[in-house]
């Protein structure tokens, strides 16, 4: 395993894959540093009315950083321009970058350190690194090993080391070696798909362009369209009566146009805009096909394709196969996949998966003022289970389920996170209202194995604690449902911890 993480082997199609991804990468983060270290090397320059030996170190440092980024920009632009890249000028580009940088990182963080600063730099230039550069595990895994142990050492000649922490050190280095491992192991499958996806469509194409009859018989409608004679033609029409194609004032084929006066009107323009004769060559100019799917007003989802047939000596399409095929049925299958994925089986609440899905959305965009998230815990489920059955208690379980959904309706969604634990992420100003309704509801239910029901509720409003993220306010929304819990057992006079009940 562990010879396999460092020394993987790689498919000529993948690597070719990795090697455009890694280059294209360099090329863009390159140009950004480049800009923005520019920038800031400016601001310093025009902001300073004289210039000591520290100033003009600090300039040199920048300039290199900018030379470095600028090198590295121009150098993978220049390889990329090989429809075929050279996968050795790739590693020595990724190798000499990472190197650079590192040595750059190194300078301006012992410069800061000789000022008595944190080395950021240094941590930022490898987190920088980590994410773009692309080498084989045990290369990279050296070369930032190497880069740690070098600034360790000069450091060290400058204090000591007094202000490294070295469990910390060691730690971030072997976290920095860890994360370009895996990083290059994420490319690898990433470029995996990619050829794998690849392969399956140059092989459809293929069978479709050598059976081009038969696929008249696997789609709705198939138009060929001809840009040499400037023609149309229905290859499913027993007549194939072909339509003259001005090249200079039509758009649209007439198959398109029959199509639109069935679709959707809110994605009219879109398919208008997919379906110009204009453009669609130059679009399909190098590539499989074009595929997008749209909603038959009658018929639902469908999916219209360009196919090329031939190309030219440019590489233009000159013949392609226009076809469309129902998917509705498809569509409906995913999603319902996708609400199997997203939803409780027993409640028909949304699950875990969904929540952390959310939770990340929050966590991404920030909170609105009116935002709560409300914990909730059923009571008793154990004993109910042990002594009633599961039955019973997967009947408290949507009970509690049913009256959370009332009291919140639209204002937000509830999830069932775990066997009796509840979280609601809300968007409402009167959080009391809504613990008060959902406790009305409580008291009010009875059930057909249980008499009654109760549960714990913690609630953590954002209007109330606007210091807190999204995370912390989960954190203290639970605190609050579980200081609930121990006070409804303290008066029940059941000790938890004894009797391991919830």
């Amino acid at each position: 395993m562990i010879k396999k993480f460092f020394f993987p082997s790689i498919d000529k199609d993948v690597l070719e894959i990795m090697d455009k991804i890694s280059t294209k990468g360099i090329e863009n983060i390159s140009l950004i540093v480049a800009i923005f270290e520019a920038i800031t090397l400016a601001i310093f320059v025009l902001t300073r009315k004289s210039f000591g030996s520290e100033e003009w170190k600090s300039i040199t440092s920048v300039l290199f950083c900018v030379a470095t980024c600028t090198c590295g920009y121009f150098s993978a632009k220049y390889i990329l321009r090989e429809k075929k890249l050279k996968h050795i000028l790739v590693t020595m580009l990724n190798a000499i970058y990472l190197m650079l940088m590192s040595l750059w990182g190194m300078w301006a963080s012992y410069r800061r350190y000789g000022r008595g600063e944190q080395i950021l730099t240094f941590y930022a230039v490898e987190v920088m690194v980590v994410c773009f550069i692309a080498l084989k595990p045990w290369v990279s895994t050296a070369l930032t090993i190497s880069s740690y142990i070098i600034l360790y050492l000069v450091l060290y000649l400058v204090d000591g080391a007094a202000g490294i922490n070295i469990i910390n050190y060691s730690i971030l280095a072997l976290v920095s070696a860890i994360g370009m491992g895996v990083r290059y192991h994420t490319l690898i499958r990433a470029s995996q798909a990619t050829v794998e996806l690849q392969k399956t469509k140059d092989s459809e194409i293929q069978d479709k362009i050598n059976m081009l009859q038969a696929i008249a018989n696997i789609y709705d409608k198939v138009n060929l369209i001809d840009f040499v004679n400037n023609y149309e033609m229905s290859v499913r029409s027993k007549e194939q009566i072909k339509h003259d194609i001005d090249p200079v004032s039509q758009t649209h084929t007439v198959m398109s146009r029959m199509i639109r006066k069935r679709l959707m009107p809110d994605q009219l323009d879109s398919f208008i805009e997919y379906t110009n004769l204009k453009t669609v060559r130059s679009r399909l100019a190098g590539k499989r096909l074009l595929s997008d799917d749209f909603i038959d007003v009658v018929d639902g989802w469908f999916r219209a394709q360009y196919i090329p047939v031939e190309v030219d000596e440019n590489g233009i399409p000159s013949r392609i196969v226009f076809t469309t095929r129902n998917v509705d049925d498809e569509k409906k299958r995913e999603e319902r996949l996708v609400r199997i994925a997203m939803t409780d089986e027993l409640t028909r609440l949304f699950n875990r998966r969904s929540y952390e899905e959310d939770l990340a959305s929050y966590r991404e965009n920030g909170l609105d003022k009116d935002f709560i998230i409300l914990s909730a815990d059923v009571n008793g489920l154990k004993k109910v289970n042990d002594t009633i059955g599961h039955a019973a208690g997967d009947e408290l379980i949507k009970g509690a389920a049913d009256c959370l959904v009332l009291a919140i309706g639209n204002k937000g969604k509830v999830y069932r996170t775990g066997g009796d634990e509840f979280i609601a992420l809300i968007h409402a100003d009167n959080p009391q209202k809504i613990c008060a309704d959902i406790e009305s509801c409580v008291n009010e239910w009875h059930g057909k194995f249980s008499e009654s029901l109760t549960i714990s509720i913690g609630v953590a409003a954002y209007a109330d604690n606007q210091d807190l993220n999204v995370n912390e306010l989960e954190k203290k929304a639970d605190n609050e449902m579980y200081q609930a819990k121990a006070r409804y057992y303290a008066a029940k006079g059941v000790d938890r911890r004894a009797s391991g009940k919830r």
